[in-house]
């Protein structure tokens, strides 16, 4: 048991890291095309067209959906700790053997159900037709459907070491 829940640690770590890093690389994309909006808006006097629509539609839900895992796993998630201060010994490890139950099968089905989407809309080839051309967001449909799965994981892992009796192992805040 021991060495599998190193492998699945690993796994949870990487994929948290993988979307993480994917959703920095998103909000930087997104602040370059708003950066050339504005350039292109103070010389030509007009927003480029498909520009407000790639930042809502595509870096947006990436920049949302992708770190998700990675504040699982950092412990940075919202939570309501007011009972869970209180609590102790059998009664704080049955809180969080719960808590995390609900996380996974929330993300889990969140998961599922946005894959149906994603499938979908790549299948279709889900676009915004503009004057000009169609501009492709299918691809913000994927962003949830990975952001969802590696918090689905890396909550997965949680549940097993709370089950196990095990501490939590959160990655550094960096990661």
């Amino acid at each position: 048991m021991p060495r599998l829940m190193r492998i699945l640690d690993r796994v949870a770590a990487l994929a948290a890291a993988a979307t993480g890093a994917l959703g920095e690389l998103a909000v930087l994309a997104m602040f370059a095309h708003m950066a050339l909006d504005l350039i292109i808006r103070l010389i030509g006097g007009g927003t480029p067209e498909g520009m407000p629509e790639a930042v809502a539609r595509i870096y947006m839900v990436m920049a949302v959906f992708l770190p998700l895992a990675g504040l699982q796993a950092t412990g940075r998630q919202i939570e309501v700790a007011v009972l869970a201060e209180r609590l102790g010994g059998r009664a704080l490890y049955l809180q969080r053997l719960a808590a995390a139950l609900v996380t996974v099968a929330v993300a889990g089905l969140f998961t599922w159900l946005s894959f149906d989407v994603a499938w979908v809309a790549t299948l279709r080839g889900e676009r915004v037709v503009l004057t000009g051309f169609s501009l492709p967001v299918w691809p913000g449909r994927w962003a949830v459907v990975a952001g969802f799965g590696a918090l689905a994981l890396v909550a997965l892992v949680q549940l097993i070491r709370t089950a196990a009796g095990r501490p939590p192992v959160e990655a550094p805040h960096g990661a």
